[in-house]
C-alpha cells in the first residue's frame, strides 16, 4: 500500500494522535517515530502500523508514504522517514520497585527518568498529576523505556496500605551516605520541578532521603532521581 496525498484520512487521524493528548486517550493508541523507537515497539509487540517513505525488509507490511507526509505528522526537524502508530500498554501489574512522579511538567525529565528505571531495575511507575506520558516529546527522550515499563495508578495511601516501604526526597532528610534499605519492596517519589514532592505526601513516607552535595543547593530532577535509583538498586546487589 502507498499513500502520497496528505489528505487521506488515514494521514490525518495520525495527525490527530500526534498532536492531541485527547485523541490518544480515546483511540489508546500513540505516534513513534524513528528506527530506535519503532524497532523497540516492534521486539514488544506494541505496533499496529508502521509507515516509512520505503520499503523495509523487517517491516514488510509497512505502508510506504512520501516524506513530506513523514513532515505533516510529527514535528522533528529532520525526521528519519519512518513511524509507528503503536498500542498502549494495558496493564495494572505492580511490582516491587515503583518510581512516583508527583506533579512532573517537563516531559524530557519524565522520559529521561523512564530511562533511568529501566536501567537501574525499577519496573513500575506512577504518574500523579504528570504531563501526559504520550507526549512525543516524553516518547522521544525515553529512548524505547516505555515499552518495558508497568504503568499503574495507585495512590502514595494505598502504596502504603500494601506495605510498600516509601522514601521521598527533599533538602533535609536522611544522607543519602547513610542511608541503608530495610525493604525489597519500596516506592521512590520524585516532585514537581519548582515545588518538589507536596507536603502529604512527605508526611506520609517512611524515610525522606538528600543527596549530599558541595557547591549547589539542588539537582535536576532527572539526574537526581537517576542518582537515587541508582544507589538503591545498589544496594539490593
Amino acid at each position: 500500500m502507498k499513500i502520497s496525498s496528505k489528505d487521506n484520512p488515514l494521514i490525518k487521524y495520525l495527525t490527530k494522535i500526534y498532536s492531541s493528548k485527547k485523541e490518544r486517550d480515546e483511540s489508546s493508541k500513540f505516534i513513534v517515530e524513528g528506527y530506535n523507537l519503532v524497532n523497540e515497539a516492534y521486539k514488544t509487540g506494541s505496533i499496529d502500523k508502521i509507515f516509512s517513505i520505503k520499503e523495509e525488509p523487517l517491516y514488510k507490511d509497512a505502508i510506504i508514504v512520501t516524506y513530506d507526509i513523514i513532515k505533516k505528522i510529527t514535528d522533528t526537524v529532520t525526521p528519519e522517514g519512518i513511524i509507528a502508530l503503536v498500542n498502549k500498554k494495558n496493564t495494572s501489574k505492580c511490582g516491587n520497585k515503583i518510581l512516583y512522579l508527583d506533579s512532573l511538567q517537563d516531559p524530557g525529565n519524565i522520559g529521561t527518568l523512564l530511562r533511568s528505571a529501566v536501567a537501574f531495575n525499577f519496573d513500575t511507575i506512577v504518574l500523579d498529576e504528570c504531563t501526559d506520558l504520550y507526549n512525543p516529546k516524553t516518547i522521544r527522550a525515553s529512548q524505547g523505556a516505555i515499552f518495558y515499563l508497568n504503568f499503574i495508578d495507585k495512590k502514595i495511601l494505598d502504596l502504603k496500605q500494601e506495605n510498600y516501604y516509601i522514601i521521598n526526597t527533599n533538602m533535609n532528610g536522611v544522607s543519602l551516605d547513610n542511608f541503608k534499605l530495610k525493604s525489597s519492596n519500596y516506592v521512590l517519589i520524585l516532585g514537581n520541578e519548582g515545588h518538589g514532592v507536596r507536603r502529604e505526601y512527605q508526611e506520609c513516607s517512611d524515610v525522606n532521603l538528600t543527596i549530599p552535595m558541595e557547591n549547589i543547593e539542588s539537582l535536576n530532577v532527572s539526574i537526581a532521581g537517576s542518582i537515587l535509583m541508582y544507589e538503591l538498586n545498589k544496594q539490593e546487589k
